[in-house]
């Protein structure tokens, strides 16, 4: 079993019944997620030792993430507990027509005030392979942004991998904000989440105008490669997603490594239940079959892939199906082309 740490935000999810708006409704669905929790359910229920590290509230609020969290098999003893609010957001899911809206409500959270001096580093990377953590919280605030880069100093001092996901958000921060951020981040990164549009926009970088010509897409694998070799990253991984209507969506996944070696898994053809979260599930199950066998990139990307479609099909934002529903799945779409 693999220990691993994910730092983030875990926020309370209000939903109306799909496919209603928030002022059609006088009821509301109630999940919770927010990226690194996402990833960390995902990794538990794959049956690793998944750590999240956040801050939240000590009232019955708090208690009820915490009571989820450890619902799904989550380590919730570097969980730092005050007197301020859980994060709240709301989604009103999208149909053919109409795309889902985000509006989000977490300024002055717990997590959003968190420093180190609350955190035992050592206690927290105890017997830790993996630290995972995102742009989302980079974007927040000064403190949790100080404290993404004293977690991922305080990893490479212990020889930990740390994985990043650009997960650029535009309400959060300008491509200008998130540029000067990541740089100073991406130095201590083996495993890189993003796609060429976050290598373009947020870090300016140049398309070389030479793709990987391949049956599913274009991939610019000189641009991927320059940006690799520059910050010495280990492999960039990426979740390339074709949407056909708001609901309807084909996925693939690819991961591109320092040499230029790139690994491609089936491309999925699927409707959604829920558009939350895909990105989250696909991260946890690469990170998983990676870690388990670093010599095996294949495996990792297609059982990615498959994971990150299947997160599609449920409600809510966190993963809570089981390996073998990910296996099952992938070993049920084998030997088409476009898996459907």
């Amino acid at each position: 079993m693999k220990r691993i740490v994910t730092l983030g935000e875990i926020m309370v999810r209000f939903s109306p019944p799909r496919p209603k708006t928030l002022k059609q409704s006088n009821q509301l669905d109630v999940y919770y997620g927010g990226a690194e929790a996402n990833v960390a359910v995902a990794l538990s229920n794959l049956e690793n030792e998944a750590v999240f590290l956040t801050a939240l509230p000590d009232n019955a609020i708090g208690d009820a993430v915490i009571s989820f969290l450890k619902g799904e098999g989550v380590d919730t003893s570097a969980i730092v507990r005050d007197e301020k609010r859980v994060g709240t957001y709301l989604v009103e899911e999208g149909t053919a027509q109409r795309p889902t809206k985000v509006t989000y409500d977490r300024s002055y959270s717990s997590f959003s005030t968190l420093d180190s001096t609350q955190i035992d580093w050592d206690a927290v990377f105890h017997h830790t392979d993996i630290l995972h953590t995102t742009g989302i919280t980079l974007a927040l605030t000064d403190h949790t942004r100080e404290l993404a880069y004293e977690a991922v100093e305080e990893a490479k001092k212990r020889d930990i991998l740390v994985s990043f996901d650009f997960n650029y958000r535009s309400k959060l921060w300008s491509y200008e904000q998130a540029k000067q951020s990541i740089l100073q981040i991406l130095p201590y990164v083996d495993i890189c989440f993003g796609s060429e549009l976050d290598l373009i926009n947020i870090l300016e970088r140049k398309s070389s105008g030479l793709s990987n010509i391949n049956e599913q897409a274009p991939i610019d694998l000189n641009l991927y490669q320059s940006f690799l070799q520059d910050y010495q990253i280990e492999w960039m991984v990426t979740s390339v997603r074709q949407p056909e209507t708001n609901t309807h969506h084909s996925l693939f996944g690819t991961a591109v490594n320092q040499a230029g070696q790139q690994f491609l898994s089936p491309e999925y053809d699927f409707e959604i239940v829920d558009r939350v979260g895909g990105g989250d599930a696909f991260a946890a199950g690469f990170l998983d079959k990676f870690r388990k066998n670093e010599s095996d990139v294949q495996d990792a990307i297609n059982f990615a892939a498959g994971m990150g479609v299947l997160q599609h099909s449920v409600p809510g934002d966190a993963f809570v199906l089981t390996r073998e529903d990910v296996e099952g799945f992938i070993k049920s779409q084998k030997g088409t082309g476009v898996i459907r």
